[in-house]
């Protein structure tokens, strides 16, 4: 301003009044253009987002810039008037153009380069006062949002001081302020406003998912929204239109974008829903799987509904769980139990945020391939079921299908909801009904055929009841199960099951009447009168295979079974007892080194360690001579003892009574299932004849199928177990589809067959001639 004052200072000497308006004009558009417009602009854009706190430091140097200038002008215009008489211009209107004509001239002429960065950085800069405007006008939906009620969510002073939220509105009046004065301000918000809201969207919703939680966030996260963010961009408005009236006044051209806070709040609405999606549902969503149904009760699963109802986007998490699962759960390490744990709650999930169906099976299609191929999946389903209610009452009540078929009336109901596009790429779904999707239907479709579970749940059954462990055995609970299950699968293979049950209570009813019948009657080996065991009549033909193995009982054993025998002959004429020693359980106290030690154990263990009381040391071949059972039944049996501590190996198959009990305890809780299980996997030693007896099988079955394959090309493992069934099995299931899976998965693995996309056929190089390997044996033995 200096060389303005000479140079008005020559035009006065030489009498040139008429040039000092345009020359004061112009030297100020020019030292505002040129040194502090420029300035402030390269300032701008040289802030770091580090340093976004001192972004209004330069927005408060050009404002004081201005007011110097203005200053400048009205001691000028003084003296002009007191000193020549010379009236100058008006100054208010000159200051309200003097910054729009600098930035007239100077950024909008400038390269692209310069006008986008400069808009770039107000991003930046709204989001940073955006949040601290939400920190402090939404402050009670920030505090349950972040769980932090005693410090401001933005500024982190305590809410008990001053805090900083307050000064931070302040500098950002100024910005407007000044963006207003440089009619840059519409320019501004319609390039950074509704960026800088998306941005503050996604980072507080990055901050408050950053941990898992299974409470709901949404109606807080709402609040928020409304209390925070449109309500600033109401205030950006109201300032927007404020600059257009003053440019009308003023007559600048300028841009006449004005913020609609109707297609606004919806835009961003759809964007906090999405960011949701993403951070609780992409990021989170194995956590909510396993730690179901807390995370429904919680209300993280009600957000999430609402967001994929909204938004849609299912692929965000299917592609989430399928990745966590291959990931987490897809190893040979992980039990079979915590996957059917895992795919169980995925199910439940998936089913609530996705009632098509769709989500489900296309992030679950993997685990059903795994567990397809585990050979205990089947029993753990059936195990799981009925022990721990993993199916709800509603759901296994549901006949197949029935409770989801549709009817036409229904399709025009307000409840129906077309399938979403994801559909489209669903394994097979096109050869599945609509109603095979709950949660049963899809535990049955990882094999195929309900048969398998029916038969799995009998025989679970019927080793519940047979084990001897009465007080685990609810007969109530059973019953119900097997009346669902038959509502369910129909009664073809359940009618066994109301045999088995009945035949458990008039056990206990015979039990009750016999044990009146010897209540006087002494035992050899018994403290008390009276008969000391409680047995299960069974009626064979409708249970599953029991195994009766030849084993001679202890004297004593044998004459309470005796008497029971005759007792219960007594009460039922014609009819007799079968004792099978593999089955039930004995209660033992073993008196050895001054300590006594309980056990409760098979008749068949407790027949072994018994002849140790005759001598301490025996052989296999001794006991298996004594006892009248095969040395492959001792052997295994008596390993039992051995890790005991009761027995010591001293040489091959020789073994001795440990004297010093030390180291020797009871079984305790955690020791009892694996003594008191069924034996029926140790009578297959009984069977030498058995591996020959399955490799017949098998060898029917392998050239069944490469019959098959040579004139049909390709088949799946369904359409292969139908054929052998009514061609090779005679419509009776004497191998399971589990069997036949093996049976081909060891041809495929000796490159007999291939298996491609869920199909299996023959290898190229063998073509129509080739030769499937033949057993040399042909003779099937039979048990």
């Amino acid at each position: 301003m200096d060389r303005i004052n000479t140079i008005i200072n020559d035009l006065i000497l030489s009498n040139e009044f008429d040039l000092i308006h345009p020359v004061i004009k112009a030297g100020l558009l020019t030292l505002v253009r040129d040194n502090y417009l420029s300035q402030f602009l390269l300032t701008i854009e040289q802030i770091s987002n580090l340093q976004m706190n001192t972004y209004h430091l330069a927005f408060v140097q050009f404002h004081k810039q201005l007011i110097d200038i203005e200053t400048y002008l009205k001691t000028l215009a003084q003296t002009l008037e007191t000193q020549y008489h010379l009236q100058l211009f008006n100054i208010d209107e000159f200051m309200i153009q003097l910054p729009y004509n600098a930035v007239k001239q100077q950024l909008l002429h400038t390269t692209n380069i310069i006008k986008s960065t400069f808009y770039m950085k107000f991003i930046d800069i709204f989001e940073y006062y955006l949040a601290a405007y939400a920190a402090r006008h939404a402050r009670i939906a920030c505090a349950e949002l972040l769980k932090d009620t005693t410090s401001c969510s933005f500024c982190k002073l305590p809410l008990s001081s001053a805090c900083k939220c307050v000064e931070l509105q302040e500098q950002f009046e100024i910005i407007i302020l000044i963006l207003k004065r440089l009619g840059l301000l519409s320019r501004v918000c319609q390039s950074a406003a509704l960026s800088a809201c998306r941005n503050r969207i996604t980072n507080f919703i990055k901050q408050i998912c950053e941990q898992y939680s299974s409470h709901a966030c949404l109606p807080h996260l709402e609040q928020w929204f409304e209390g925070g963010v449109i309500t600033w961009l109401h205030i950006l408005e109201s300032h927007c239109k404020t600059d257009q009236d003053d440019d009308k006044n003023s007559e600048k051209h300028q841009s006449t974008f004005k913020i609609d806070l109707s297609s606004c709040r919806t835009e961003l609405t759809h964007h906090v829903y999405e960011c949701i999606m993403r951070e609780r549902g992409a990021r989170h969503m194995f956590q909510i799987i396993i730690d179901y149904p807390e995370s429904r009760h919680g209300g993280v699963l009600d957000d999430l509904k609402r967001c994929v109802s909204i938004v849609g986007k299912r692929h965000l998490i299917i592609d989430n769980v399928r990745n966590e699962f291959n990931k987490r759960l897809l190893h040979p390490g992980v039990g079979t139990t915590d996957i059917l744990a895992a795919f169980i709650n995925a199910i439940r999930v998936l089913r609530y945020l996705d009632s098509t169906g769709v989500m489900m099976e296309l992030a679950c299609h993997n685990v059903k391939q795994f567990l397809a191929r585990r050979e205990d999946t089947i029993r753990v389903i059936v195990s799981n079921m009925n022990e721990h209610d993993v199916l709800e009452l509603d759901e296994l009540t549901q006949s197949e299908g029935g409770g989801h078929v549709r009817s036409s009336q229904s399709l025009l109901d307000d409840e129906w909801e077309p399938e979403p596009i994801e559909a489209l790429s669903a394994p097979e779904r096109a050869l599945r009904p609509s109603h095979s999707r709950d949660l049963m239907s899809m535990l049955v479709s990882i094999y195929g055929h309900a048969e398998l579970f029916v038969e799995e749940y009998v025989h679970m059954l019927a080793d519940r009841m047979l084990s001897g462990q009465s007080n685990k055995v609810d007969i109530d609970h059973e019953g119900r199960y097997v009346d669902l299950l038959k509502q369910r699968f129909g009664d073809g293979g359940l009618q066994g099951c109301d045999v088995m049950l009945k035949d458990y209570v008039d056990s206990r009813h015979i039990n009750g009447l016999i044990n009146k019948e010897l209540a006087n009657t002494n035992f050899p080996l018994v403290s008390t009168a009276g008969v000391p065991i409680k047995t299960l009549i069974i009626s064979s033909q409708y249970w599953p295979e029991v195994k009766f193995s030849p084993i001679d009982l202890p004297d004593e054993l044998k004459a309470i079974q005796k008497a029971y025998t005759t007792t219960y002959e007594t009460l039922k004429p014609h009819r007799t007892l079968h004792w099978s020693p593999n089955y039930g359980q004995v209660d033992i106290e073993i008196e050895i080194g001054g300590k006594t030690l309980e056990f409760s154990v098979t008749p068949f263990h407790a027949a072994i360690i018994y002849k140790f009381q005759d001598k301490d040391t025996w052989t296999i071949a001794d006991l298996s001579s004594s006892l009248k059972c095969s040395t492959a039944c001792i052997r295994k049996r008596i390993n039992l003892w051995q890790n005991c501590g009761l027995l010591k190996e001293e040489a091959k198959d020789t073994f001795r009574l440990v004297e010093d009990t030390s180291k020797v305890a009871s079984n305790n809780s955690s020791q009892a299932p694996a003594m008191l299980g069924v034996d029926v996997d140790d009578m297959n030693v009984e069977h030498q004849a058995e591996p020959d007896k399955k490799e017949h099988e098998h060898t029917i079955v392998r050239n069944f199928v490469f019959g098959m394959l040579r004139s049909m090309t390709s088949l799946t493992l369904e359409r292969i177990y139908s054929l052998l069934c009514v061609y090779t099995f005679h419509g009776q299931h004497e191998r399971t589809l589990i069997d036949v899976r093996n049976i081909l998965d060891a041809e495929v693995k000796s490159n007999q067959l291939l298996y491609t996309n869920g199909l299996y056929s023959l290898p190229l190089s063998q073509g129509t001639n080739s030769t499937s390997p033949i057993s040399t044996n042909e003779n099937m033995l039979v048990d």
